[in-house]
């Protein structure tokens, strides 16, 4: 009977052992579930504070343009616009008479 009891005591170690290991890997897994979850919970608050600023800089972009727009609408600044274009093109163009003129002063003293 003494040799059955500790026949038992082996198996209840040997059991418990067996027991105490798969308790071991599931606390290794519940470790890296737990850490996977937690990764996983910050890099969505991070991702959503991204889209955030992604989402307001887009915002201020589009009334930055609108904003813009609506000043160039006004008569004045397009008409100050438009004096400032023909004045440059004007420009270029006695640019072009003055070295066509050059190039027929060449051409005639040769």
């Amino acid at each position: 009977m003494k040799q059955f009891i500790k026949g038992l005591g082996v198996v209840a170690l040997m059991f418990g052992s067996v027991l105490t290991a798969n308790a071991q890997d599931e606390a290794k897994q519940d470790g890296f579930l737990k850490r996977a979850f937690r990764d996983m919970k910050e890099s969505a608050k991070l991702q959503r504070k991204i889209d955030k600023a992604n989402f307001q800089a887009t915002k201020l972009e589009t009334k930055a343009f609108y904003e813009e727009q609506k000043r160039l609408s006004k008569p004045s600044v397009r008409t100050a616009a438009e004096r400032e274009r023909m004045n440059k093109e004007l420009e270029e163009a006695n640019h072009r008479v003055e070295s066509a003129k050059a190039l027929v002063e060449a051409a005639k003293t040769k």
